[in-house]
């Protein structure tokens, strides 16, 4: 049964009157009074002559006006003040352990989970911002447009656009290029793979900040066959780091013997552009010198593997310097843009939004390359979760105010002041708020090393020692306290004395409102974080188990070996058929890629009687006679490579998506057409299908596959059954002894190809780290409100037994709000959960879709999760002795 409630409501201007002239040591009293007066007034006269007469009290009490100016308030030293309010507020949560308990762990849940998503989304956005003139450095990107339609749309540039922005636009203070390789070097008869080489300008190491450790800036870098290395790289050719003037002998191309001219620290984890070895720009254009003394590698605008950097004078308008180069790259360029009928831009893009902003062709980092989605996405359920714990503050403090009215009720009696429980009940909540951020940070500290691997992102505890990581724990603490404080400090204080004690405490319909309302969003947030850790877990099994049009099972591959000499053919042969002839190995082949991996081949094709201008773009992957077979992809029409058939060689096999770009609907018509790659007539022999070369986050392009009898990129082996550890082995020895000195790097397809989905397996794990978090603090805050339900009802749940009702029945009386308010967050949660999934899964080219059996479970999840609950509260309510109950209060 519900608190008694006054059947007359005295007029509220009356009140306010009365308010305005009283201050608030006396208006409690003069209100409860007037008010008892106004009720009997309204039970005999009538409401409408009560009213009037209580509006006459009002006006009348102006005479005492100057009580509110004579009365002072007493002002105690505020210290003894704020110590009494402390000492108040730990006798209060040492009598109420449970809650207080409850109450703290909720919130140093939600507050850890929080502070952890800080943690990480604070190290995402800080990729290449230690570069001090970060705001001023743009990467130039290389975009073509054939016929309208964008062709190339690529992180790397051409080798002449950077030298030519320098020379024609005067904003340009510096330029950079750096040619991204994968190269083999020779250390005291021990060689050594380096997957991140770049062949740089001498300007690399003056426009980033790099520290050089050993050598001089103004010389590092400036002739051919110089090297810079980092203090790991150095350390692990020569055991030391102070090397300049050593020689490292690089095995590859372009072989040589290179002078360490300098020693940089460690690349930093949070730079997109990561290197271990620098090589001289120079030491390039020496292998592209043409007869005439040019470098190919200086002039050339149609070669796009040049990562370009800029660096802009301060306060330049990027938008404005891209429409600018424009009209400039127009009259150098303009000739060349109409006769072969495309046209080239090279738009800025800066330096610190490419980790979480970029997705293009040539991608530095490309296995590093964040989601600004994702990491927005996250800030999200950051603040969901830290509002889902204050709402549990909220709902606990309430679901205690009918307990603490009574000692509100004393404490106005005794002569405290409404401002001072206000005071009190924020201290409570600082206090509170504090223990729990406490126990937060020191959650986070200890176990930040598990959540940087949960995440795989290296997230440091100096994070903590960091002014910015404090203030925002402090100012976590100063809104987390006022926002969770107010509330119940205002309910709490506002209880009027003569109501308490006797035992007359009104229910306030606008408090209970707001009460569901949050328990409505704690509901429709577990429901939507619940519902998108189920579709992301579904989207990622589907690309798994999706046919990609090619068998990567038991499939192991090897880097090729470094030294191809003249005898490489022969060697690489014997090489094959030895492993072949193993009864582990069923099939050996070798290719210029694989897939998964990036195809940085490029050539124009055409059919050959189709003018220049129909030139599209195709990718070449160079492949043996046993590729196709080896990897299981289908053939759609013509035939494989054939041994027996030399004049293969002129020959092509393309890919379905490339005879679409030709205009050909048939595969059985595409069989016989010549066409020109890149110059060369060939024929067109056999159409593959489609299968997905790279993930499913991106459109599968034409391909074009050449024969190339022996690669030395990448030998594919076969295996006839899953004893990998005895094949590894047998593998190794056969390579060690055809290719002895060759460093042996392997790895499995499987593992290889997956790695593309890095970054959506790391967000499936955090997603359902701090959904389970969410959910946890949720049920916190359901166990608060249920008590506070049940003991508003205690009366009510009495008379109903001694009525006759049965448990079954009080539980489900009890529980029909949760049911009802759990129904109503269905109805919110759904369109949202629609929407911000639909949007994330349209990243990828073959998705799921959305459908209403997961929006189902997450319902009964939390349906489930929200019975576990309240469980314990309204059945051991229900079997409260009645007795008891009618007793209450």
């Amino acid at each position: 049964m519900k608190p008694e409630e006054h059947k007359y409501r005295p007029p509220r201007m009356g009140e306010r009157l009365l308010k305005f002239i009283y201050d608030e040591s006396l208006i409690d009293d003069i209100l409860g009074d007037l008010d008892e007066i106004y009720q009997d007034r309204a039970e005999v006269n009538g409401a409408t002559h009560a009213k009037m007469l209580y509006l006459k009290d009002a006006v009348l009490s102006f005479r005492n006006y100057d009580l509110r100016r004579k009365r002072k308030v007493t002002r105690n030293n505020k210290l003894p003040m704020v110590s009494n309010y402390v000492k108040t507020t730990f006798r209060t949560l040492s009598k109420n352990r449970i809650y207080s308990t409850l109450n703290i762990m909720g919130l140093a849940l939600g507050l850890a989970a929080c502070l952890f998503i800080v943690q990480y989304v604070d190290y995402e956005y800080s990729y290449d911002k230690f570069h001090p003139n970060h705001e001023n450095l743009y990467r130039v990107k290389y975009m073509v447009y054939r016929g309208g339609d964008l062709d190339i749309d690529c992180a790397a540039a051409v080798p002449r656009v950077g030298p030519f922005m320098k020379e024609k636009m005067p904003e340009v203070e510096a330029f950079v290029r750096a040619f991204p390789m994968e190269s083999v070097f020779e250390s005291n008869n021990i060689q050594y793979r380096e997957q991140r080489v770049q062949i740089a300008d001498p300007s690399f190491l003056t426009m980033f900040d790099y520290p050089l450790l050993y050598g001089n800036l103004e010389e590092a870098l400036n002739e051919p066959n110089q090297v810079v290395i980092t203090e790991s790289t150095a350390k692990k050719y020569y055991g030391r780091t102070d090397v300049l003037g050593e020689t490292l002998e690089m095995v590859s191309w372009p072989r040589g013997n290179f002078k360490v001219v300098g020693v940089t620290a460690d690349v930093p984890n949070n730079s997109h552009l990561k290197y271990n070895v620098l090589i001289s720009y120079e030491t390039l254009n020496n292998q592209t010198r043409n007869d005439d003394g040019q470098a190919s590698s200086e002039t050339a605008w149609g070669w796009y593997d040049f990562n370009t950097y800029v660096a802009l004078r301060p306060g330049t308008d990027p938008k404005v310097f891209d429409a600018k180069f424009k009209e400039v790259l127009w009259e150098e360029r303009g000739e060349v843009f109409e006769k072969y009928d495309f046209r080239a831009d090279f738009p800025l893009q800066p330096i610190t939004d490419i980790h979480l902003y970029s997705n293009l062709l040539q991608e530095s980092e490309p296995q590093e390359q964040g989601d600004g989605d994702t990491v927005f996405f996250l800030s999200v359920i950051a603040v969901f979760i830290l509002v889902i714990a204050w709402i549990n503050y909220v709902n606990l403090s309430t679901a205690k105010s009918l307990e603490r009215a009574k000692e509100v009720g004393v404490r106005k009696s005794m002569g405290a002041y409404k401002k001072q429980l206000i005071y009190q009940f924020l201290v409570e909540s600082f206090v509170l708020n504090l223990l729990a951020l406490v126990i937060a940070v020191v959650l986070v500290i200890l176990l930040t090393p598990m959540f940087s691997q949960l995440a795989d992102a290296p997230l440091s505890r100096e994070f903590f020692l960091r002014p910015s990581f404090w203030g925002i724990v402090g100012g976590i603490l100063v809104l987390g306290s006022a926002l969770s404080g107010l509330y119940p400090a205002f309910i709490l204080s506002s209880f009027r004395p003569i109501h308490v004690l006797k035992g007359k405490l009104t229910t306030n319909k606008s408090g209970i409102m707001l009460r569901r309302s949050l328990v409505v969003f704690q509901f429709a947030a577990s429901i939507t974080l619940i519902a998108g850790t189920i579709i992301v877990y579904q989207q990622l099994d589907h690309m798994k188990n999706l046919d990609l049009g090619f068998d990567m099972t038991d499939t192991m591959v090897i880097q090729g070996p470094a030294s191809t000499d003249s005898t490489f053919n022969s060697t690489m042969q014997a090489f094959r058929n030895t492993l072949t002839n193993k009864p582990i190995v069923e099939k050996v082949t070798t290719s210029s890629n694989v897939p998964g991996d990036e195809i940085f081949w490029t050539r124009g094709m055409r059919k050959l009687e189709d003018t220049q201008d129909k030139n599209f773009i195709v990718y070449l992957a160079g492949v043996d006679y046993d590729y196709f077979e080896s990897y299981d992809i289908n053939i759609l029409a013509g035939r494989n490579y054939d041994r027996s058939l030399s004049t293969d060689t002129g020959n092509i096999l393309i890919n379905y998506a490339a005879m679409k770009s030709l205009d050909i609907v048939d595969p059985e018509a595409a069989i016989g057409v010549k066409v020109n790659v890149g110059g060369d007539t060939r024929t067109i022999i056999g159409i593959v299908d489609s299968y997905t070369q790279r993930s499913l986050k991106h459109d599968v392009n034409p391909l074009v596959f050449p024969l190339i009898e022996q690669n030395s990129n990448y030998i594919t082996v076969k295996l006839s059954s899953d004893q990998y550890q005895q094949a590894l082995e047998e593998v190794q020895a056969t390579f060690d002894r055809y290719f002895p000195g060759s460093p042996f790097d392997t790895f499995f397809l499987d593992e290889f190809y997956n790695r593309q989905y890095a970054n959506e397996q790391n967000f499936s794990r955090t997603f359902t780290l701090f959904a389970l978090f969410a959910i946890i603090v949720a049920c916190l805050g359901l166990f608060g409100l249920t008590s506070f339900s049940t003991l508003q009802r205690t009366k009510e749940i009495g008379v109903r037994k001694v009525l006759g009702a049965g448990v079954s029945q009080i539980v489900m009386i009890l529980s029909k709000e949760f049911i009802i308010l759990l129904a109503i967050a269905n109805v919110i949660s759904w369109p949202v959960i629609y929407l911000i999934m639909d949007g994330w899964l349209n990243n990828f080219t073959s998705r799921i879709s959305i459908g209403i059996p997961v929006l189902l479970v997450a319902a009964l999840l939390v349906m489930l999760i929200a019975i576990v609950a309240v469980g314990y509260k309204t059945v051991t309510t229900a079997r409260t002795n009645p007795v008891k109950a009618l007793r209450y209060e």
